[in-house]
């Protein structure tokens, strides 16, 4: 079965077939719009892959623009094909991300535009009716989205 796993601490949604016995033979990370293929060379561990790949997530965050490479989560698929039902969890995945970054007052002094980006994250993840207007707090929305994550 195709499961997804989340590393917060290091920023990283790894999607990968839990019924899988066999060392995993290619990664394909996908961060922002840029795609890297890993591939386990025979002679190295696992392990020395794995890192191989969490080297390689870290140098393309570092080519990402200055406003919060940090907010952004890597996805990186272990023999799992990234479909396109895949690739939109990412893109939602990387909207989200945008749109809290928005929504911080820390990080954004326009309350407008703040307003704004928690709208749009509700309607992204269907958290009030089309006809009336809930303005969800952010607190709301991560309370939502954490319980839809958990079904």
């Amino acid at each position: 079965m195709i499961t997804t796993y989340t590393d917060h601490d290091k920023r990283l949604h790894v999607v990968f077939d839990d019924e899988r016995t066999a060392p995993v033979e290619n990664y394909t990370i996908c961060l922002v719009g840029m795609n890297r293929a890993i591939a386990a060379q025979p002679w190295e561990s696992a392990g020395a892959t794995w890192q191989r790949v969490l080297d390689t997530v870290a140098g393309m965050r570092m080519t990402l623009p200055l406003s919060g490479p940090q907010f952004y989560f890597a996805t990186v698929f272990a023999d799992v094909q990234p479909n396109e039902q895949r690739m939109q969890a990412v893109t939602k995945d990387r909207i989200s991300s945008r749109l809290y970054e928005l929504a911080d007052p820390k990080r954004n002094k326009n309350a407008d535009a703040r307003v704004k980006a928690l709208a749009a994250l509700a309607e992204l993840y269907d958290l009030h009716p089309p006809l009336s207007f809930t303005l969800p707090t952010l607190e709301q929305i991560e309370a939502e989205i954490a319980r839809r994550q958990v079904q």
